[in-house]
């Protein structure tokens, strides 16, 4: 899996590479800027005479900017260089590169370097085939504003295809927030690692098609350490799944347990046993309220059904305790809350499963409403919890608005699983899966048509069964929002986003599993 920084931590692996390893920086940005020139060249087909235009801040990001108009000069491009600020304001490596840029000029024609002041924009009137936004980087915390949101503006109206050095101007490096005015890049080249507002929107969508750039800081020791997320792609999933040997019988496989359903929400419950059966557990028991024992039974032709205490409306009462609490205890994982309805006597039963359960506990949809106000249970647990809450359930649970929330969905997931000692999968685009120990995953699988009602049901099913199968609960909340991404992402392909369904991604959970753990090997020539 691969680290993602915030701008703080990257900085801090910048400077331990130097300091430590003694790594001269001037040797970083120009690591960084030969890279860059690469990903270029593959991603634009570059071929001499084709004209860039380089639009380069003060910093370190214009750094890069000025070193990487020097290797596009030498593959034979004709290169206009653009500095946003004075040149008394440079210093360090970029003035170090800006001097090895001016110095170039009278030996190359077809390189230009022209200062603009808050009034000049008369250069992106020149013909160009790219541009290349290297003017604030990552460390930009202020709104961009005045002559700079002017010049973003021309960038983005321009018509010209568009690369960001770092991370576009403009985008908050931690979050993805728009700060002020941002550039609208088709591509980004960001340096060393992945930055968090690249993977969280709007800054996601700004960014274009990403590409990291390995700058020969040593990977061992603290840049290892110092990222607190990390992004899942398939081949880490793919050594995850679980493999069944060869005389396995359905109990090696696990059992997963479900206290779940309530008149009207029955689907809920099936569509949670189904996910855990087809995600591959051996065997899957449904607590469900008794009054709705035998229409369970008719839907559900493979899953377990155990008729628990009833209301007499369809809905748990308190006193299913000890049947539930048998059931959930005697399998490998459990689930709690999909349709169990907010009667009060519901609700009261879900916080008792929670406090006394042995096992871990998958809680979703309205065993989360239960949790409101009641959040000290979940500090006393024995077992291991993993919440499943989409924003509003989050906001709700916090006691906080989602628009707040919504500013740093990451942190506010950390925080949350720290404070709780859960295991936090807080679902959406890109959905967070947040540890007690403060670590964070990051999956970005998926795709609009997934927001669906029963969607989470499914998700419920698939982390719960690969607990039952043998992953770390920790491991099969992240693997299985990975799964159930891209099980979306393939039944999207037949229904499209606005006709997809839960069910279709239900479907679709034992072919993604199969695809992920034996890859098709691309065709040679």
């Amino acid at each position: 899996m691969k680290p993602v920084f915030t701008s703080a931590e990257m900085r801090a692996c910048d400077a331990e590479a130097t300091a430590k390893y003694g790594v001269p920086s001037l040797m970083l940005m120009e690591n960084a800027a030969r890279g860059a020139a690469d990903v270029l060249a593959a991603s634009f087909n570059l071929m001499p005479g084709m004209h860039a235009r380089l639009f380069c801040g003060k910093g370190n990001n214009g750094g890069d900017g000025f070193a990487l108009a020097r290797h596009l000069l030498n593959r034979g491009l004709v290169v206009t260089v653009y500095v946003a600020c004075s040149e008394g304001e440079i210093a360090g490596d970029a003035l170090i590169n800006l001097r090895v840029l001016q110095r170039t000029l009278s030996d190359a024609p077809q390189l230009d370097v022209r200062f603009l002041d808050s009034s000049d924009g008369s250069g992106l009137a020149t013909r160009a085939d790219f541009i290349v936004d290297a003017l604030l980087g990552t460390g930009l915390t202020a709104p961009v504003s005045g002559s700079m949101a002017s010049l973003v503006r021309k960038i983005n109206d321009s018509g010209v295809p568009v690369a960001s050095i770092d991370i576009p101007t403009g985008i908050h490096a931690d979050t993805g927030e728009i700060l002020g005015e941002a550039v609208n890049a088709e591509l980004t080249i960001t340096m060393g690692g992945l930055k968090r507002g690249l993977l969280f929107f709007p800054g996601r969508e700004y960014a274009g098609a990403v590409h990291v750039v390995d700058i020969g800081m040593p990977r061992q020791g603290f840049y290892e350490r110092a990222a607190s997320a990390h992004f899942i792609e398939d081949a880490d999933v793919a050594q995850l799944l679980p493999v069944r040997a060869v005389d396995a019988h359905k109990y090696d496989a696990g059992a997963v347990g479900l206290i779940a359903g309530s008149a009207g929400y029955t689907g809920a419950a099936a569509m949670a046993a189904e996910a855990a059966q087809r995600s591959g557990a051996g065997l899957v028991i449904l607590g469900i309220p008794r009054s709705l024992n035998s229409v369970m039974e008719a839907k559900l032709t493979e899953v377990m059904t155990r008729p628990l205490g009833d209301t007499g409306e369809g809905v748990f009462s308190v006193g299913a305790f000890e049947g539930a609490a048998t059931l959930i205890n005697g399998t490998q994982a459990g689930i709690l809350g999909p349709g169990v309805s907010r009667h009060p006597e519901a609700l009261e039963l879900v916080r008792a499963l929670i406090k006394t359960s042995r096992v871990p506990l998958v809680v979703d949809a309205d065993g989360l409403a239960a949790l409101v106000g009641h959040l000290d249970l979940l500090r006393a647990c024995t077992a291991p919890i993993i919440l499943t809450p989409h924003m509003g359930e989050f906001a709700r649970l916090c006691g906080i608005s989602a628009d707040d929330i919504e500013r740093n969905r990451l942190e506010a997931a950390r925080a949350f699983a720290k404070q709780t000692n859960t295991i936090l999968v807080l679902k959406g685009s890109p959905t967070v899966t947040a540890t007690p120990d403060g670590r964070a995953f990051i999956t970005v699988t998926g795709n609009p048509g997934m927001a669906t009602a029963g969607s989470g049901d499914v998700l419920t099913g698939v982390i719960a069964s690969l607990i039952a199968q043998g992953l770390t609960p920790e491991t099969a909340a992240w693997t299985g929002a990975h799964v159930h991404g891209r099980a979306g992402d393939l039944a999207v392909r037949d229904t499209g986003t606005l006709g997809l369904i839960a069910t279709d991604i239900l479907r679709a959970i034992a072919t993604t599993m199969r695809d992920l753990a034996s890859p098709v090997a691309p065709a040679e020539g």
